[in-house]
Formats: C-alpha cells, structure tokens, sequence
C-alpha cells in the first residue's frame, strides 16, 4: 500500500495516512494522468479490504472526477468545498490576539477540545491521535488557543502540508459554544495565519471549507484570501 501512495504521491496526488483513514488530495485538473490515478486508487481500494485502515477520503476538481470512471462507481460524493488562499510573503496587516499553544497530551487540553468540537472527551482524543499519526513531525506545536481576557474562547491548528512549497494549512478550527454569534472568528483564523508566517514559516496559505458555509467562507475573504474558481468535490470509501 505503502508503495502504491508513493506513486500517487508522484503523479500529484497528496496523501495523509492515519491508524484509519487514507486522505488523498489534488487540487489540478491534471486530466493527461486521470486514467493512471483512476487505477492507483482503484487498486488502493481493493488492498483495504486486506488491511486495518477502513476508510479513504478523496477530494479533487469536477472536471478531474468526470474521467475518474472507477472512483465514480466505487466512492460516494460527500460534499463540495470552496478553496481560498493568500501569500504569506506580505505584511498580514491584521493585529494578532492573545493566544497560546497547548500540550496535546493534557487532560484540560482535550477537553476543551471536546467542548469546541461538542464531541465526548473520547472523541477528542482520538482526534489528536489521528493528528499524531498524520502529522508527527508538527503536532506538538499546532494546539492553539485563542485567548480573550485569560480566557479560552477557540482553537486552530496550523501546519504546513507535508509535501509542498512550504504551504500553509490550518487542519482545524472552531470556537467554543459559549462565544458562537460574536464575531471572534475572524481573530481566531488570523491567530492561524500569522503563526503559519511567523512561526512556520509557511510561503503561502490554502483553506478549504464547503461551499454553504457561509461563514467561515467570509472570515477567509476578510483576511485576505482570495476565492479560487474551481471547486472540489469530496468522495468517501468505507468498509
């Protein structure tokens, strides 16, 4: 399976890989190799039958899909998301806000988490394990919590995605239920972008959300980033 990423990896198809889930990822309409990723995903499908991993989730441009004969039979369409990005090799010119980066491994940690996601503090934790596992090499420095008054309001993990031109991405977001409605969205995004420049020293940013959230939609576009003309749409094999 291993090798079979790889060469996906090759023909420009990003992947993240965790105890249970393959995420593979291209944002071109590379159309002249649509029918050599159509069969590398297709054979990746057909070894999970034979391995522990249960799901794999894929996201490309419509355009892409409609020359993806096998991934069209096999996976089920599960949304459609919008893709924004802005460089990070100018001045943000947004204040930051107070914030802090938080150790993953402490109990106060995951559950503030829980109570963001309003998941079980199980659930929680097996989100982080899933970042571990993806992110090994990062994770220990992407809990970040966005402070208001000494006091947790949100969180956002920045990263950069392995495999590109130092790229930018934030593989969560969410404030807490308690401050929903008033308007700190915005700051808790720009709190992700400054420590992707500042800290991770990221050359540019890529976010994706769906297309009807409206809100976190306009939070990218008020920071600076710009609205691409492609969308993607996100499959999903399960077994």
């Amino acid at each position: 399976m291993d090798k079979l990423l790889q060469h996906l990896q090759r023909v420009g198809v990003h992947y993240l890989k965790s105890d249970s889930v393959i995420i593979l990822e291209i944002l071109e309409n590379k159309l002249h190799l649509a029918s050599e990723i159509d069969v590398l995903i297709n054979e990746l499908l057909n070894k999970l039958q034979s391995s522990r991993l249960k799901k794999v989730r894929f996201e490309c441009p419509k355009i892409l899909l409609d020359s993806l004969n096998c991934i069209r039979d096999k996976m089920e369409v599960i949304g459609e998301r919008v893709i924004y990005k802005r460089s990070l090799q100018t001045p943000l010119n947004v204040s930051t806000p107070d914030y802090e980066v938080w150790s993953l491994s402490e109990n106060n940690s995951i559950s503030f988490l829980s109570e963001v996601m309003a998941t079980s503090f199980s659930d929680a934790e097996k989100f982080l394990t899933s970042m571990r596992t993806e992110l090994p090499s990062q994770v220990k420095d992407m809990f970040t919590v966005y402070l208001v008054n000494n006091e947790p309001v949100g969180v956002v993990f920045p990263h950069i995605e392995p495999n590109t031109d130092n790229e930018g991405r934030i593989f969560w977001i969410g404030i807490h239920p308690n401050f929903l409605g008033t308007g700190l969205g915005k700051n808790l995004h720009s709190i992700g972008l400054y420590r992707l420049k500042n800290e991770f020293k990221a050359m540019s940013y890529l976010g994706m959300t769906q297309v009807d959230n409206v809100p976190m939609r306009n939070i990218m576009a008020s920071n600076g980033c710009v609205q691409s003309k492609n969308t993607v749409i996100s499959l999903q094999y399960s077994i």
